[in-house]
């Protein structure tokens, strides 16, 4: 059966909900998760490209679909691939409110921007 992980994040990073699929795949319960930065879920070798994505997209937002196979920091310390689908969230005037990841516990986008 497949489950899926959301999280979402404010502007500066920081998550602010961790639904139960997130849990499950990544092994850190909500409690745990929210407030932390995304550094959490992002394996440390890539902390600097993703803050820097990160933070062009919160200052210049644009709807893309972003789908692919993410490497993600799991609680036990091991990093895995999960299809993943990231999104800019923004309000009705194109303010960015933060961003959204939703991961898939199975199956493959068949890209890896990351090797």
């Amino acid at each position: 059966m497949t489950y899926h992980a959301i999280v979402v994040a404010d502007t500066h990073g920081t998550i602010t909900q961790w639904n139960d699929g997130a849990e499950r795949l990544f092994g850190h319960s909500a409690p745990e998760a929210v407030g932390r930065k995304l550094d959490l879920l992002v394996p440390e070798r890539l902390r600097e490209a993703h803050w820097a994505g990160f933070g062009r997209a919160m200052a210049h937002p644009k709807i893309k679909d972003l789908a692919a196979d993410l490497p993600v920091l799991c609680a036990d310390g091991t990093e895995r691939l999960y299809a993943g689908r990231l999104l800019v969230l923004c309000d009705g005037l194109g303010a960015p409110l933060g961003a959204m990841a939703i991961y898939a516990s199975e199956g493959s986008t068949g890209v890896r921007p990351f090797g």
